[in-house]
């Protein structure tokens, strides 16, 4: 059932409603669902990043944010209730190898949502609102974040045995989330300069860059090593092969944005400030260029998957989506520090592939959340 959580679903093998109580949905609720506000969240910052070459660009980014606090708002209601209801449900999860790393989108949605706010002007939501909301959204979600890791880690650390075949590249969630705290806290420390406040999210995103990055190079390594010795994972698990575009898309958006906060810091002279933006650019391109290569590489390995043995629709899927919005606003980032075409026109490609995604994903989770089979525990009956 757990790993089922993680995955809920193949709706597509199903064609009739399975009339499922909310007490069941609340059970049976996948710590991954909070993926789709992830995607959908991150969807605005890509179209804002690239929104001198998006049509209604304004318009769209209004669009997504409200969906994505749309989904926060409806699936915090099953996820609260079953913590509270269902706490051994919760504790096997957590666990699990597989679903366990999925328990930081929650708090991820809430950093990310709050870089969609941020780049998004809304005429309801004056500065003097729209600021300690964010420094809120970034506080709570930097501490359940750090909470989870510890609890994952800790509870992975005492297992008797994890078996190699559970390990999957959804084990990269963690450290990804604790790299998307500087994002959102780089931009508050420049915002509060000069107060506690202003510190305390610089230094604070400085503690997580090196707790994600670090993490991210010895779960990759776990990972990757796996891969390479024992059977890729099942099919419906293909999709979490994308988060590995995630980590570095991230980084290189934190290269090319960190300089200005360190020289203000950090009071770094004018020359040292031309420096770091240099190594900033050459860091950027470099990190970025991994991304792309991860990018192509899970495009193979999904096809190939797939060719093998046709993906069936899971709560995975929406693994799809966030890694690719990742890399299509760590694209137009880099384009924008350096502009150079290719950039450009990688992150267009990037940003159709991932609205095509995000729309297919979306109709076929409200397919499966229709009929029921969504939240069925997986190989139900029905599912």
């Amino acid at each position: 059932m757990t790993r089922s959580q993680l995955n809920a679903g193949a709706s597509g093998a199903a064609s009739t409603r399975h009339h499922v109580s909310f007490r069941e949905i609340s059970e049976h609720f996948a710590p991954g669902w909070f993926a789709a506000v992830m995607g959908t969240a991150v969807t605005v910052v890509a179209i804002f990043v690239l929104r001198n070459f998006v049509p209604f660009a304004a318009a769209l980014q209004v669009i997504f944010l409200a969906l994505a606090v749309l989904l926060f708002i409806v699936l915090l209601a099953p996820w609260s209730i079953r913590w509270l209801k269902h706490p051994q449900a919760v504790r096997r999860d957590l666990a699990h190898p597989v679903s366990a790393a999925f328990f930081p989108t929650m708090p991820i949605s809430l950093i990310v949502i709050g870089i969609a706010l941020e780049k998004t002007p809304l005429p309801f939501l004056p500065e003097n609102v729209l600021w300690p909301l964010l420094l809120t959204l970034w506080g709570i979600g930097a501490a359940a974040i750090l909470l989870f890791a510890l609890v994952i880690l800790t509870t992975f650390f005492h297992h008797a045995e994890i078996r190699w075949e559970a390990s999957t590249l959804g084990w990269l969630i963690p450290p990804v989330s604790a790299l998307l705290i500087p994002v959102l806290g780089l931009t508050l420390a420049m915002h509060y300069a000069g107060s506690l406040w202003g510190d305390v999210t610089f230094y604070a995103s400085l503690l997580f860059l090196g707790m994600g990055s670090l993490l991210f190079v010895l779960m990759m390594a776990t990972v990757f090593t796996r891969y390479i010795f024992y059977a890729l994972p099942p099919a419906h698990l293909a999709p979490t092969v994308w988060v590995g575009i995630a980590p570095t898309s991230i980084l290189t958006i934190i290269a090319l944005r960190i300089a200005a906060p360190m020289q203000r810091y950090f009071a770094a002279s004018p020359q040292v400030e031309e420096v770091l933006t240099l190594l900033a650019k050459v860091s950027g391109v470099t990190l970025w260029g991994f991304a792309l290569f991860w990018l192509i590489l899970a495009l193979v390995v999904t096809l190939e998957t797939h060719r093998k043995t046709p993906l069936p629709f899971a709560l995975s899927w929406w693994a799809f989506i966030f890694p690719l919005g990742a890399f299509t606003v760590a694209s137009g980032v880099l384009y924008q520090a350096v502009p150079v075409a290719f950039f450009l026109w990688i992150g267009l490609a990037a940003l159709i592939g991932l609205l095509g995604l995000w729309l297919v994903t979306l109709l076929r989770t409200a397919q499966g959340a229709w009929r029921g089979t969504i939240f069925l525990p997986h190989n139900a009956p029905g599912k």
